[in-house]
């Protein structure tokens, strides 16, 4: 009995220790004023970040070590409730953004106090996978949306960058309550 919890145990260490290296070097993004947090594969970094002056927006951008990836964040605070469709309609048709057509159809997730959409969008230039995220908390002195979008040159991009892709996704969350 004392050798299988003796096991256990160090086996349970191990597992530990693994996550710890394999972990060690990711950065953690969270922001506190807009409420999400998302997590980096080490070797990110953060080029650029900034904040309206009235403080109800922040864009930031990352890139990759090789430079075959950027990441664009923006984040809305909002007194209410905003409809995700109208949001993601509002950046797609915004010049300054420069969007490519979006290929294919939405991809949904609702996970009750936010939901997310996303897409691929490509021409002959770049391939980017955008997810739109809203949180819907109509009690909340404030709501967000996010805009995350990852922007690779169509010659880089292949099956390595969909899996990166949506594993950065798959860290993001809104964390407003």
């Amino acid at each position: 009995m004392r050798y299988k919890i003796l096991l256990s145990c160090i086996l349970l260490f191990i597992i530990f220790s693994a996550s710890r290296v394999l972990a060690q070097g990711d950065k953690v993004v969270t922001d506190v004023a807009f409420k999400f947090t998302f997590t980096l594969p080490a070797g990110w970094e953060n080029k650029d970040m900034k904040e309206t002056t009235d403080k109800d927006a922040i864009s930031y951008s990352f890139e990759s070590k090789d430079k075959k990836m950027a990441i664009m964040l923006l984040a809305f605070k909002l007194s209410s409730v905003k409809n995700i469709d109208d949001f993601i309609y509002n950046l797609e048709k915004d010049i300054s953004l420069n969007i490519p057509p979006k290929s294919g159809d939405y991809s949904e997730e609702d996970s009750g106090r936010y939901d997310m959409k996303n897409a691929h969008y490509k021409d002959n230039r770049f391939e980017e996978t955008i997810y739109y995220f809203r949180t819907k908390l109509p009690d909340a002195p404030n709501n967000y949306v996010y805009m995350l979008r990852f922007i690779t040159e169509a010659k880089d991009y292949n099956s390595d960058t969909e899996t990166l892709v949506k594993s950065i996704a798959g860290t993001f969350t809104p964390t407003a309550e």
